[in-house]
């Protein structure tokens, strides 16, 4: 027990020891939480030479060091594993304070044919290593992301008991495990080497390391398992765990909170958008686009920039991309000259969609090009090989008006170019030297259709603000049903400063003559609501003659600023248990809120299956404790935005109601504001997806007997606000130059 006690002095000291690792004389470790066994270690075995081994392990004493970069103190325990043809430190830390413990492989001698599998899907080392099974003492749920846009396509996150749900192979990420009788939860991650590394179940445990079809380990490299604790609830944990993946690698929420084309209002072009690869009559794509900007502006329609897909650039025979330019017959006569030319008669700013590059792609020297891609001739899938073409790529689209880089087809390189799952290191860099190019350059990026692992990535890469976090939107397809289910891929995004995205969507239910033929649409409310409170790119892609304006106006003010909570709407932890085995909602139920003068405004998204009382104290997003304050709950019908219905909010008792909407293409929305101490409540501007938002109300205070809300607009925009006390008090107002004024429950409009 002198490992153990050691190992854990600093949080047995300090009597905070809310997480713990044990670590036995044997090599054998186990994960405590609260005193209870969570995880117990299984095999730890490495793959070399094409032998599969598992020395005993050399048990070094424990030592004490400290992290700068986290400003903690920690004690480390370090396990040798030797053998004739390789020698391996694994290293097990506990630290202090920061409900904190990492495991570290480091491959002292490295590995000469490691490839234990052909793909991501194996891995070649196996630590750490938990045993698949139930702790005695604590009854668990998990969630875990996976698969495509880090949402399984549309289903989200697995979730259900554990040991009994996890997330593994390429596509695998995060597990989130929870104990359904209390508050308590832990997020399982990779901590480095996102790219390289994978989760398999193997053998009755749970492994984490190099992913299997890396054919060599570098001397000297290595990778990281980190395991972080939180005592307020599953999304919390998450939170919390991303702040510290983020604190780890010195990324914060700047670039992502300055991103422009995340506070205003878009167009897209994408898959199920109107235009896609479809141009109006007797006009080129281009024309089209220009088009759409002449009649937006006609209607006054505040697009601020367009999400320019697939249809735009020169694509080779197996559709990658040859030459990332317009082709003449999108934009005539084509070339960059005629992107500068669009960017400038629009003043629109542009997300540049891309995918794949082909083998054929004239940027490569194979192809009479300046520089080095993967084109060995074993796929029609290449990526570039050094940041210098990166730079150039960055640096010409720059010129003509790209705002963001759009990665996509993420995934499919990964699978489809070999040297990406065969390099211990190309994949990182691949995307590294990406990022900062983007950076360099003054731009970001957004990445689609990712797996985990690139979300994960993103740590090290400031300029990646945005994620496509569901599939595609395509009215009549088999994918547009569940587009809106990005409730729990955000939560993922968000813990880790990214903003998730939607898609495109309709604004009309029928807009026949368009991508998507005759098809009608009846889920056209529930897309634009998700779009706004998911907190990503808001960008409609309609036919011109089909731009539903009030639709579209309920997300943004007149000049565009998007009008949106503080973070975007997720799962609520007791929908996730319920998932899990625990109690809950039967249906989804998910939550944001915005905060102004201190005080939050709740927004819950509900689409139960049974009637539900929803108890204050479960919106505890970013919080411990839930709604503790007076306050009034609303409600109004959420296609006519009419039926408006107030009820004063009751804290100790049933809470809430929730009750099934009509179709199962209809949702509720109902919001929670805060009573003020004169007994007013500010509801807000009943016009919008988010009533109370801090783009338009700045401030709300007291004054005698009334309360004044500031808000800011555009010039000579009109603002309706609603005020409650004993019934609804409506107050117009139209902005004066400055943009900003004052209005009173008491009905007076004061310029400021």
């Amino acid at each position: 027990m002198f490992a153990r006690s050691l190992l854990l002095l600093s949080c047995v000291a300090l009597m905070q020891c809310s997480l713990e690792v044990n670590v036995q004389p044997t090599g054998a470790y186990s994960v405590l939480v609260n005193g209870k066994t969570w995880l117990q270690s299984g095999k730890t075995e490495f793959f070399e030479g094409g032998v599969w081994s598992s020395p005993v392990p050399v048990v070094q004493p424990t030592t004490r060091g400290f992290d700068t970069t986290l400003g903690a103190g920690f004690n480390q325990t370090v396990l040798t594993y030797t053998t004739p043809a390789y020698s391996v430190n694994a290293i097990v830390r506990q630290y202090d304070r920061e409900d904190l413990v990492s495991f570290t492989t480091n491959f002292t001698t490295g590995m000469k044919g490691s490839n234990a599998g052909t793909s991501a899907d194996t891995t070649s080392s196996r630590f750490p290593s938990f045993q698949l099974q139930k702790p005695a003492g604590a009854n668990l749920g998990c969630m875990a992301w996976g698969g495509t846009f880090i949402n399984n396509g549309n289903s989200g996150p697995a979730i259900g008991s554990w040991p009994g749900t996890t997330s593994t192979g390429k596509d695998g990420g995060p597990h989130t495990l929870f104990d359904l009788d209390s508050t308590d939860a832990i997020v399982l991650t990779h901590g480095s080497q996102f790219m390289s590394q994978s989760f398999e179940s193997v053998n009755g445990n749970l492994a984490s390391g190099v992913m299997g079809g890396v054919t060599n380990i570098p001397a000297g490299f290595s990778v990281s398992t980190i395991i972080t604790y939180s005592g307020n609830g599953a999304n919390n944990a998450m939170t919390q765990w991303g702040a510290k993946l983020m604190q780890m690698y010195g990324k914060t929420t700047a670039l992502r909170d300055s991103d422009p084309i995340l506070s205003v209002l878009g167009y897209n072009s994408d898959h199920g958008a109107y235009y896609y690869y479809h141009p109006a009559p007797n006009m080129t794509l281009g024309g089209t686009m220009l088009a759409v900007h002449a009649e937006a502006m006609k209607q006054q329609i505040p697009y601020k920039y367009i999400l320019l897909d697939s249809w735009w650039y020169f694509k080779g025979s197996q559709n990658g991309v040859v030459n990332w330019t317009a082709t003449p017959q999108t934009f005539p006569p084509g070339g960059d000259n005629a992107l500068k030319s669009f960017t400038e008669a629009t003043n629109w700013m542009v997300i540049g969609h891309n995918r794949y590059w082909d083998h054929s792609t004239t940027y490569s020297v194979h192809n009479g090009g300046k520089f080095n891609f993967s084109d060995d001739g074993s796929s029609h899938y290449v990526v570039p090989l050094t940041k210098d073409f990166w730079d150039f790529l960055m640096q010409k689209s720059k010129a003509w008006g790209l705002t963001t880089y759009e990665q996509d087809w993420l995934y499919n390189e990964f699978n489809n170019v070999p040297y990406l799952q065969q390099s211990a290191t190309m994949a990182r860099e691949w995307l590294m030297q990406m990022g900062n190019a983007a950076a360099k350059n003054g731009l970001t990026v957004q990445y689609c259709m990712p797996y985990p692992r690139h979300v994960l990535q993103s740590v090290e890469i400031p300029a990646v603000t945005q994620v496509r976090a569901s599939d595609d939107y395509v009215p009549g397809g088999d994918k547009a049903p569940g587009n809106w289910n990005l409730g729990g891929s955000s939560i993922l995004a968000h813990a880790l400063a990214l903003a998730p995205f939607k898609d495109n969507f309709w604004t009309s239910t029928q807009e026949p003559g368009g991508s998507c033929g005759s098809t009608t649409n009846p889920d056209v409310w529930r897309a634009a609501a998700v779009a706004t409170l998911s907190n990503g790119p808001v960008t409609p892609g309609d036919g011109m003659q089909y731009m539903n304006k009030s639709m579209i106006m309920r997300a943004c003010s007149e000049d565009g600023t998007l009008l949106r909570p503080a973070r975007p709407i997720t799962y609520l932890d007791s929908y996730i248990y319920k998932r899990a085995g625990g109690a809950g909602p039967d249906g989804h139920v998910w939550s944001t809120y915005t905060t102004v003068s201190e005080q939050r405004y709740e927004i819950v998204l509900s689409m139960v299956t049974t009637d539900y009382q929803l108890k204050p104290s479960e919106l505890t997003l970013d919080r411990k404790t839930g709604v503790t304050a007076a306050g009034v709950y609303y409600t109004r019908d959420t296609k006519s935005f009419t039926g408006l219905v107030v009820a004063p909010l009751n804290l100790a008792g049933s809470g809430i109601p929730l009750t099934p909407p009509q179709s199962e293409n209809d949702f509720h929305l109902t919001y929670v504001a805060p009573l003020q101490s004169n007994g007013w409540a500010l509801l807000g501007e009943l016009s919008k997806w988010v009533p109370v938002s801090s783009q338009r109300v700045t401030s709300v205070a007291v004054n005698g007997d009334n309360i004044e809300a500031t808000v800011k607009g555009a010039n000579h925009e009109t603002v309706i606000l609603t005020f409650y006390k004993t019934q609804p008090v409506e107050v117009h107002c139209t902005l004066p130059s400055s943009g900003v004024v004052v209005l009173t429950s008491s009905g007076s409009c004061k310029s400021q």
